[in-house]
């Protein structure tokens, strides 16, 4: 999490990185990334979405489903105490983010806010200058208190061929920044 001169933050921060570790997924971490999708989807608690919509996006992925990801994309995990709490995703061909999906039980704690982080690290060593992503309606406060911008609505097709509403957003991505 970011340096803060309030103190009670950045106790936050330390106790952060002290119980959950961002680390790149690996192929024995799919069937808990199925279930964090699952789980955080059927989580959603929102009159934006209708119940036939979100049971149809939580329908669990087979676990084969993440194995080329894991090899092909920027794929990290959250970990705390073993267990896998979230999961995000960034394509670094299309400079696309995939996904950033939380355990409800996790939920509120910045872990989305990590894995996000992460990937925008990411992004920025591999001279990405700009990151786009689908947005789900729940969702688009989270991006936009990270910096992604974005207003109008549009579809997205679910693998189930459901198509639920979202909003694509970008972010500009400094190349300049030192990390370190």
């Amino acid at each position: 999490m970011e340096a803060s001169n309030n103190p009670l933050l950045n106790r936050w921060g330390d106790y952060f990185n002290e119980m959950v570790t961002i680390r790149r997924a690996r192929q024995e971490d799919c069937q808990s990334i199925v279930n964090v999708h699952s789980a955080a989807v059927s989580g959603i608690r929102t009159a934006l979405y209708t119940p036939e919509e979100i049971q149809s996006w939580a329908i669990p992925k087979n676990p084969e489903n993440y194995e080329d990801g894991i090899r092909t994309r920027e794929f990290f995990v959250a970990e705390e105490d073993g267990i896998i709490m979230g999961f995000g995703v960034l394509n670094p061909e299309s400079g696309e983010v995939e996904a950033v999906y939380v355990s409800p039980a996790a939920g509120r704690r910045g872990i989305g806010l990590e894995l996000l982080r992460k990937l925008e690290e990411r992004a920025r060593a591999l001279g990405l200058g700009m990151l786009s992503l689908n947005a789900s309606l729940n969702a688009v406060p989270f991006y936009k208190r990270a910096g992604y911008l974005g207003e109008e609505e549009s579809k997205y097709r679910l693998s189930t061929g459901v198509e639920i509403a979202c909003v694509p957003m970008v972010k500009l991505i400094d190349l300049e920044t030192d990390t370190s």
